[in-house]
């Protein structure tokens, strides 16, 4: 069960780089691909099979250097350029969900709602378990007084953790904006239950 400073960070930071795996090519697999002679067919194919399994893991890894700073930039609140690094990123890998949910927020933080809508739908169409874009759909849909739709996503993150005082809080407002007191109240209560200071740490811009 995700403790809330875990949810804040899984749920609009992404990940980091991992340590590179050893690269696969050697030269006798460069030899074998660029082989003229293919009275053994078995041989360019599996030298020209390293090579190309080598080339994607060089390219996954550069996306994943221009989508972890993507978030630095973020971070820094320089929303131009993060979303430079996010777009070549998602060129270098289109089917992230991570780079398109951190897109997302950049979009978001910038004021632009509907990319950031666009980006978070393509997250989810990626990967429909992924709780973080549910949850900073949520947010959005939030944002645009689109409530019911806002209820609806942090529902789908309660689903899987019902204990999260954060996006009952959240859920919680929803509902009272919405009109809905009882259910709000209950879920505000329930929120402060889990965690006393919740509304505070909100303040200080938990997410």
């Amino acid at each position: 069960m995700h403790h809330v400073a875990r949810i804040g960070l899984a749920l609009t930071v992404g990940g980091y780089l991992q340590a590179p795996s050893a690269l696969a090519q050697t030269p006798q697999e460069w030899l074998l691909c660029l082989s003229q002679d293919f009275s053994s067919p078995d041989l360019p194919i599996k030298g020209c099979t390293a090579i190309i399994q080598t080339g994607q893991q060089v390219i996954d890894r550069l996306a994943t250097a221009y989508n972890n700073r993507g978030v630095a930039y973020r971070l820094k609140a320089e929303y131009d350029k993060a979303i430079e690094d996010f777009n070549e990123a998602i060129r270098l890998r289109p089917n992230s969900p991570t780079t398109f949910n951190n897109r997302a927020v950049a979009y978001r933080n910038k004021g632009n709602l509907d990319h950031a809508l666009a980006d978070y739908d393509d997250a989810i169409r990626l990967n429909p378990n992924y709780i973080a874009a549910f949850y900073n759909r949520g947010l959005l849909f939030d944002e645009k007084k689109e409530f019911e739709r806002a209820i609806d996503d942090f529902n789908v993150v309660l689903e899987i953790d019902p204990q999260n005082p954060l996006v009952l809080f959240r859920r919680g407002e929803a509902f009272l904006k919405k009109g809905n007191v009882g259910a709000g109240n209950a879920d505000i209560v329930a929120a402060k239950a889990i965690k006393p200071d919740i509304a505070e740490a909100i303040a200080r811009g938990e997410r």
